[in-house]
């Protein structure tokens, strides 16, 4: 969520040491006043509260004590009924992912930027897109980790299933399927939505999930409505 709001990453690394990251002195006593009232008994050492009391007025010192209070207590609370954590609105990632097409300059740098927008927005264990190059999909930009495969031939795998017929396929338990073919032990679960465009499929996106059916009717139209959009840049 930080990084939609333009938070960059070395930032968002930072918040896990907020005292040795070069955050401005009033963000960073800020965060460090989130940090003792979030850890053990919530209490503020002396100096930590003189810090603030340098940067920020009462109302101001009030204010933030009451959001980092309400964010404890909604974490605490979900925490202690197991729920999910939100996931980001699918129009918001749909509208992103617009954005990325008309503003990205190179096929490789759109691919690249889709990919982080539905891995931040979702829980995606690893995420690919690919183009087709005559009997080939092509990886153009993934996140996950490390894969041997950087392309399929038609009809190998789900991928390369997917790019000869140009239908979905959507594998709840891929140990049952047939046609999967084996990349990371950690997977459970699969999504292969077909980029079809002028009468042909021009692209692949796969979506692996280390939960078992974990792509249901909501996750397959988003990323249907994300290879929809991208159809005009991969012909």
């Amino acid at each position: 969520m930080a990084k939609q709001f333009g938070v960059s990453d070395e930032a968002i690394i930072g918040l896990r040491d907020p005292a040795s990251h070069p955050f401005p002195p009033d963000q960073k006593a800020a965060l460090l006043l989130a940090d003792a009232m979030t850890d053990g008994r919530g209490q503020v050492p002396d100096p930590l509260f003189v810090e603030v009391r340098r940067h920020f007025s009462e109302p101001q010192i009030v204010e933030i004590a009451a959001v980092i209070g309400l964010f404890n207590y909604f974490n605490r609370f979900n925490n202690a009924l197991h729920m999910d954590v939100t996931l980001t609105d699918p129009d918001v990632l749909v509208r992103r992912a617009a954005e990325a097409v008309k503003t990205a300059g190179a096929v490789e740098t759109l691919c690249e930027r889709v990919v982080e927008i539905l891995q931040q927005g979702r829980r995606y264990f690893w995420i690919g897109i690919y183009q087709r190059q005559e009997d080939r999909l092509v990886r153009r930009a993934h996140r996950g980790p490390a894969r041997p495969s950087h392309a399929f031939r038609l009809g190998e795998g789900n991928v390369g299933s997917a790019g000869q017929s140009g239908v979905t396929k959507v594998i709840d338990d891929v140990s049952t399927d047939p046609t999967y073919k084996m990349c990371f032990a950690a997977t459970r679960s699969e999504l292969v939505v077909p980029i079809r465009g002028g009468g042909a499929v021009v692209g692949v996106i796969d979506v692996e999930s280390d939960r078992p059916a974990a792509f249901d009717e909501e996750e397959r139209t988003l990323v249907e409505r994300v290879a929809a959009l991208l159809v005009s840049r991969l012909i």
